[in-house]
C-alpha cells in the first residue's frame, strides 16, 4: 500500500510540473487536418498536456487563414485547393475537363457570409450575376453535406470532401481558389512556454 501510494504520489507530480496547453480547432476544416495537427502537437514536447476545445478559443488556434482575427499572427501549415463538389450521378460527372463556362446554369449552394463567396464570384466574372444559387449554407462543412444531400454543387476545400461516400470530387481547370491552414496566436501568447515549444517545433518541421 506504501508503494502504490508513492506511485500515485509521484504521477501526480508529474501531472503538476506538466505544461497545460489549451488549443482550439475553428470549424470547415478536415479531419485529416484536424489529426495531422493534433499529432504534430502531441510531439512538440513531452511535457505539454494538451486540452482540446472546439472554436475560436484557447492560447492559439488551428483555423484557416481567413478566419484569423486582426490581432492575431499566422504560422501557415498547409495550402489546398477548392475542387467541385457534385453529388454522386450529377451530369457534369460525364465531362472530362470541367471549366467555369460548364457552371454557369447549375444550381450552386452558396456560403454567402464566408469569404471564398466573393472569390467564387470573381471566378465567375461577367457571368456572376446570372448564377443560379440553389440553396445558401451557414459554413462550408454544412455545403459539403448540402451537396451529398443532393440540393446542388459547390466548390469546396478538398480535406472537406475526401472519402465522403456521396460526393464526387471533380477540379476545374484554369484559375482556382486556394486556402491556408495553420495556426493561428496572438502575439503575447508567445510568452506561454508550451506555445512557444509548439510554435518552435511547427516551424522546424
Amino acid at each position: 500500500m506504501v508503494d502504490q501510494a508513492a506511485a500515485l504520489s509521484e504521477q501526480f507530480r508529474q501531472r503538476q510540473q506538466r505544461m497545460p496547453l489549451e488549443l482550439g480547432i475553428d470549424d470547415d476544416l478536415g479531419e485529416s487536418q484536424i489529426e495531422r495537427f493534433l499529432s504534430k502537437a502531441a510531439q512538440a514536447s513531452r511535457a505539454i498536456l494538451l486540452n482540446i476545445q472546439a472554436g475560436c478559443c484557447g492560447d492559439a488556434r488551428l483555423a484557416a487563414e481567413e478566419s484569423r482575427c486582426e490581432d492575431e499572427l499566422f504560422l501557415p501549415l498547409w495550402e489546398e485547393a477548392f475542387v467541385l463538389a457534385l453529388p454522386g450521378g450529377h451530369p457534369l460527372l460525364a465531362e472530362p475537363l470541367l471549366e467555369m463556362a460548364h457552371l454557369a446554369q447549375v444550381g450552386w449552394i452558396s456560403c454567402p457570409t464566408h469569404s471564398s463567396h466573393q472569390r467564387l464570384l470573381a471566378l465567375h466574372g461577367e457571368n456572376s450575376l446570372g448564377l443560379n444559387f440553389a440553396a445558401q449554407a451557414g459554413s462550408l462543412t454544412l455545403a459539403a453535406r448540402m451537396v451529398a444531400a443532393g440540393l446542388g454543387v459547390a466548390l469546396l476545400p478538398e480535406s472537406l470532401l475526401v472519402d465522403h461516400p456521396r460526393i464526387c470530387i471533380r477540379p476545374l481547370s484554369g484559375p482556382y481558389l486556394t486556402r491556408r491552414v495553420g495556426l493561428c496566436y496572438a502575439a503575447q501568447a508567445l510568452e506561454i512556454p508550451a506555445v512557444q515549444a509548439l510554435h518552435a517545433f511547427l516551424q522546424s518541421d
